[in-house]
């Protein structure tokens, strides 16, 4: 039909409608940010029946996922294209890893991953073990952490900024830490040592007061010129070990950085597999925890680029394509986990989800789209906690990012502490899900994502400029309203979540899948929570199949139904 809707794995999830008239293609070699998942989907607005294709990979090796539209036709096309390993060895025969399959489901995004979730939970090589409480491999700290900030520049302003925004919120806080290295920055990689005067110093400070902290290393990158202009240990050490092409030539990118001569930095892309690699990242986290007394390590760009496809014979790992990308950067974070302190994390950018096992938290900055549904949680919600919205934008963005946050149960913020002294409208609505989320940590920790409550009723919508990666006119459209839900299917719980960034109050209407979400033919209690406390006492309830909310402007709301013992 003309509304009929394409799923494709974008980040969170993203959800395009109408494809099949308009020109649309979208691409990306996963595993990387724009490609997060294996599988896509297509159905109806009524979902009364969608197809789910997806490779079913236990190893995720790359693959190329293309969904391209043809207006002509009235067709979509979803294709998925295997690099080869030992691409260009004579006499080399390939066998793809795991299957391709296709089902037909009733429904939306929502039962497309589930179908997903039952898998990855089933065969998947990187989903970590889960106990009655949930992951036993992640502090508890990090599993209930509600909020983040991150900061860099002169370390005084570090710590009073960020004590300040902690005695704001009034809960326990994530600070992630850039430029507490004395190299700059996108440069001179991956020579981080030693740090900054006092760095350690300021660890304990903050610390004292309730704030977690997190200093940024890359995780992937030497600089071809790695002190100031000279190569110092690039050509010597580190280029046997980089990623090359088939000319035998290293993998190298740029991003900005500059050297003192005004020319850009050049990075070279190092090889996982490498010895030499997996012992340099393990040594910098090494020295992090143990000299510094971080509580967690932030490697860039794991989870974020598409894996190279390397073609060095002397790295023993089959050429271009197959499992050992993944592999490698496997051997890498469990040797390090498995020396780093009790209660200590790692984290990466983005979340391409076949390093989930390996890390404890991923950065969420590249959710920024229209459009986004929360796919990625309803596979690995309670699984991976999730962080790291970039706070671009005017405060109206703010609020809407804020309150997408929290319904899809990310923890809040990553914005400048400094923002405590910016707009008390967006302050306060951020300290309201903040304190919201403090108080539903159960179920982020060890719970899952729900199908988030439909809602009924006609309520207004907001467009704002979210201007990501400081690219203005970047528009994203949302009911003012914003709904989520989640549960703790051992206690038979429920929590509806609701937010409204809209500046005047809201009243709505909303769907409640009863049978889905546990509570149909039986006594149900139901509770309003507010981040002021409970909105009113238990009291049982039947549940008739839609509930109606008020909410205020800026605020967050829960109600949670368990049954009736």
């Amino acid at each position: 039909g003309r509304e009929g809707c394409v799923f494709f794995p974008r980040a969170p999830g993203d959800v395009g409608t109408g494809i099949w008239s308009r020109e649309f293609k979208h691409e990306g070699l996963y595993p990387e940010p724009w490609t997060t998942m294996q599988y896509v989907a297509a159905y109806p607005a009524d979902g009364r029946a969608g197809l789910y294709v997806a490779a079913h990979d236990p190893s995720g090796s790359p693959k190329r996922i293309t969904i391209e539209s043809n207006p002509r036709q009235g067709a979509v096309a979803f294709t998925y294209e295997n690099p080869a390993a030992d691409m260009s060895r004579p006499g080399n025969d390939y066998k793809t890893h795991g299957e391709v399959v296709w089902r037909i489901f009733r429904g939306d995004w929502f039962d497309a991953s589930v179908l997903y979730r039952d898998w990855v939970r089933a065969e998947a090589k990187w989903f970590p073990k889960l106990g009655r409480r949930g992951r036993g491999d992640t502090p508890q700290w990090m599993k209930e952490l509600p909020v983040w900030v991150n900061r860099s520049g002169e370390f005084s302003d570090v710590v009073e900024q960020t004590k300040k925004f902690a005695e704001r919120m009034g809960v326990p806080v994530g600070l992630h830490w850039y430029f507490w290295h004395q190299i700059p920055f996108d440069n001179d990689y991956p020579h981080y040592f030693p740090p900054r005067e006092d760095f350690a110093e300021h660890v304990v400070e903050l610390q004292e007061a309730g704030i977690y902290c997190m200093p940024y290393i890359n995780g992937r990158l030497w600089d071809t010129r790695d002190k100031g202009a000279e190569d110092f240990q690039f050509t010597r050490i580190a280029l046997p070990a980089a990623t090359k092409d088939k000319e035998g030539k290293p993998y190298t990118e740029s991003y900005g950085s500059t050297e003192e001569d005004g020319s850009l930095v050049t990075l070279a892309v190092m090889c996982p597999s490498t010895k030499l690699w997996q012992e340099r990242v393990g040594e910098n986290c090494r020295r992090l925890f143990d000299e510094c007394g971080v509580d967690g390590v932030y490697i860039d760009q794991v989870a974020a680029m598409s894996p190279r496809m390397c073609m060095d014979r002397s790295h023993g790992h089959p050429l271009g394509g197959g499992t050992w990308w993944n592999e490698g950067y496997w051997k890498m974070h469990r040797a390090i986990r498995e020396e780093m302190p009790d209660g200590a994390i790692l984290t990466t950018e983005c979340n391409a989800e076949p390093f989930a096992h390996v890390f404890d938290g991923d950065l969420t900055w590249t959710w920024q789209h229209d459009g986004q549904v929360p796919a990625f949680m309803t596979v690995y919600g309670g699984v991976l906690q999730m962080f790291g919205r970039q706070y671009g934008g005017p405060t109206e963005a703010k609020r809407m990012k804020c309150a997408q946050q929290f319904v899809f149960g990310e923890q809040l913020g990553w914005m400048w502490p400094d923002e405590v002294d910016s707009d008390q409208s967006f302050i306060g609505f951020l300290r309201d899900c903040v304190q919201l989320r403090w108080k539903l940590k159960q179920y982020f920790a060890e719970g899952r994502m729900a199908r988030p409550p439909k809602i009924l009723s006609p309520v207004p919508e907001m467009t704002a400029d979210w201007r990501w990666a400081n690219q203005e006119n970047w528009l994203v459209t949302h009911d003012v309203l914003f709904t989520g839900a989640w549960q703790l299917p051992e206690e038979d719980k429920t929590v509806l979540l609701f937010a409204n960034a809209g500046e005047e109050p809201v009243r709505a209407r909303v769907r409640i899948n009863a049978k889905e979400y546990g509570l149909h033919g039986k006594r149900i209690l139901r509770q309003k929570l507010t981040s002021d406390g409970p909105g009113e006492a238990p009291r049982e309830v039947e549940i008739q199949g839609s509930e109606s909310v008020v909410l205020e402007a800026f605020q967050a709301l829960a109600i949670e139904y368990s049954l009736k013992e």
